[in-house]
């Protein structure tokens, strides 16, 4: 038998996504925030010398609207060799002219110590470093990904997790594996949906090799599994009945369980909170909000009038040196374009969550509106991750004060169709149903969940139980004032 092998020329058409390194820094720069842009622009001012500040620009945002890309930006061409062409007589023909070039003053200020000073590490940023390590399959990692970007500045999961298989399509056997992935990551407790699993998942992980500590270990999780609710009553009397031990051994539990952390996230945001700075400013016009952008510290930018003097005697440099200037003009072009694209992204989320969000505008926290991702992304025609990118790290002033852009996303309360109430709402309704309570006679949580009801707010008990513990008020038993 012979084998004949016939090799065959075929042509195709395909799609597919091509990262360019301009798409690349555009979307690196999503999530950078004031502070670190600006950093970033002073960095490129050091490393590109074609790249300097516009002096005699000034840029002015009206009516909200975005300016369009400078006019002196030139255009570029590819040759026959696939080499990048910079269109010199654009750079050399603009509106600065070459008649009266002068150099660029140096400037030898040191920088300020706000510049100088080292930004501390973000909660997404630790996990998505942990991440990248993680060897899982790509579908897995776009879920944990999703779940990282659902994650408060407290390190609780605050979305429910179902409606990442409803709105993306994704197994539920994905989603079981990729949270259990985030879940066991640093910080511990990281990733849980309420307090219960914080710390089971902290007591998991603790490895007592001492055979007569495991008992203790055993007793905290149940104690955290069965009597969550009744841990902070101090009835240990009680719960050494419930349990069939002796009552220290349920102190010694109890000193365990209180070594835990009830927000694993919080060491990664108290650093910053004194420095942040509202990256757009809302402010009411006649019956309408106005979105304007913040771009204090961040200079217009332009290509160096030296680079266009050069270009103006290209006849006088080497090959060499045409090659390394076009270079860096191509990478200057970029990284002016990548802070627009910035810009303009930042002003559409934000005039989306102003949309979304007009009740709590006019009305505070009792107007707040249940708003996830999706909403806002299907509102501009971006995609969730680039939303989630731009709430990243970025601050909103608005009339009722400064907010951190995820501030405004939280899940549906009563509802299946996010029509219900806002978690953040129905919290700030129980705090001001406890302050106004009767002092000698306070409101059980029973209670509490009888008079949201009144207000048509459906909610179970021990979800008001969880939220009156969030909102550190003690039980009704505690409260109670004897004269």
């Amino acid at each position: 038998m012979v084998l004949q092998a016939r090799m065959d020329l075929s042509v195709g058409l395909n799609q597919h996504l091509v990262m360019t390194p301009m798409l690349q820094q555009a979307i690196a720069m999503l999530p950078m925030t004031r502070m670190e842009l600006q950093q970033k622009v002073q960095q490129e001012l050091m490393e590109n010398p074609t790249l300097e500040e516009n002096l005699d620009e000034i840029k002015e945002i009206a009516d909200g609207e975005m300016p369009e890309l400078r006019d002196d930006l030139p255009s570029t061409e590819t040759d026959e060799r696939g080499e990048v062409e910079i269109d010199w007589e654009n750079i050399v023909h603009d509106t600065y002219g070459l008649d009266n070039f002068a150099p660029p003053a140096g400037n030898d200020d040191l920088p300020s110590i706000q510049e100088t000073m080292s930004v501390p590490e973000s909660l997404p940023d630790h996990l998505e470093f942990q991440l990248k390590l993680s060897f899982v399959s790509e579908i897995v990692q776009r879920v944990a990904q999703e779940i990282i970007w659902n994650i408060d500045d407290s390190g609780y999961l605050r979305s429910d997790p179902a409606e990442f298989i409803t709105f993306n399509g994704y197994s539920p056997s994905h989603l079981a594996e990729a949270l259990a992935l985030v879940q066991s990551f640093d910080p511990p407790g990281v990733g849980a949906r309420d307090l219960k699993e914080c710390l089971l998942l902290q007591l998991n992980l603790l490895d007592f090799q001492a055979e007569e500590h495991q008992p203790l270990l055993r007793l905290a999780k149940m104690l955290v599994e069965e009597q969550i609710e009744n841990l902070f009553e101090r009835n240990y009397q009680r719960l050494a009945r419930a349990f069939k031990v002796d009552l220290g051994q349920i102190q010694l539990a109890i000193v365990l369980i209180r070594s835990l952390s009830s927000q694993p996230g919080e060491k990664f945001t108290q650093e910053l909170v004194e420095i942040a700075e509202p990256d757009v400013t809302v402010t009411k016009r006649g019956d309408d909000y106005e979105v304007i952008l913040n771009d204090d510290g961040l200079p217009p930018l332009r290509i160096s009038q030296t680079y266009r003097a050069m270009a103006a005697n290209r006849d006088n440099v080497s090959p060499e040196t045409k090659k390394f200037i076009e270079g860096k003009v191509q990478a200057a072009l970029w990284f002016i374009k990548s802070i627009e694209r910035r810009r303009t992204t930042i002003l559409k989320v934000s005039q989306s969550i102003v949309k979304f969000q007009r009740g709590f505008l006019d009305r505070g926290i009792s107007g707040l509106r249940p708003l996830v991702l999706r909403d806002v992304a299907d509102d501009i025609e971006m995609h969730e991750s680039t939303v989630s990118r731009v709430t990243t790290g970025k601050y909103m002033e608005t009339p009722q004060g400064v907010f951190h852009f995820k501030y405004f996303f939280h899940s549906a309360l009563g509802s299946k169709d996010r029509g219900g109430a806002s978690s953040v709402a129905v919290r700030e309704t129980i705090r001001q149903m406890v302050e106004k309570e009767n002092k000698q006679k306070p409101l059980t949580d029973i209670q509490l969940m009888e008079r949201l009801k009144e207000a048509e707010i459906k909610i179970a008990r021990r979800t008001v139980t969880k939220y009156r513990k969030e909102l550190q008020i003690p039980s009704a038993s505690h409260r109670r004032q004897i004269h």
